[in-house]
């Protein structure tokens, strides 16, 4: 099993393949109700717990009090972002998830994409997490 640096580790270099350059107009219509997955949980557990936060899971009547935005968005901000989960990091930068406000038409080419899916996948599957999944958002069935 994999310690925590060994998951950061991991986790920095699927991360290190996503540009950080997106102009992001800090509208939020991406912020919303998401998953993550076992490393990230790990990694974002360990964040909040240094910096004396709540873990939030928020019900879909929470959520549309709250127009649909994520429980870490803080004063326009998200409070978690350093350890954003992938599919916020891939947000604007992956064809299947453009952003809708700034639209350049420059993504990542499929073979980034995929390279980072198979190697975030594999982290997954190391860490017995591919039926698990955490999130912002309470679950009915659960």
């Amino acid at each position: 099993m994999l310690n925590k640096n060994e998951i950061k580790e991991r986790l920095n270099k699927i991360y290190g393949k996503i540009p950080d350059d997106f102009p992001c107009r800090h509208c939020h219509s991406c912020c919303g109700p998401i998953i993550w997955f076992k490393p990230e949980e790990i990694v974002i557990r360990e964040y909040l717990e240094l910096h004396n936060m709540d873990y939030i899971v928020w019900s879909i009547d929470e959520f549309k009090k709250n127009n649909m935005r994520c429980p870490y968005l803080k004063d326009d901000r998200c409070s978690i972002y350093d350890v954003r989960p992938l599919v916020c990091r891939l947000q604007g930068h992956a064809e299947d998830l453009p952003c809708i406000k700034f639209k350049t038409g420059q993504f990542l080419s499929q073979k980034i994409v995929d390279e980072i899916k198979t190697e975030f996948d594999q982290l997954v599957t190391q860490l017995k997490g591919n039926d698990v999944f955490y999130g912002t958002k309470k679950f009915d069935y659960l």
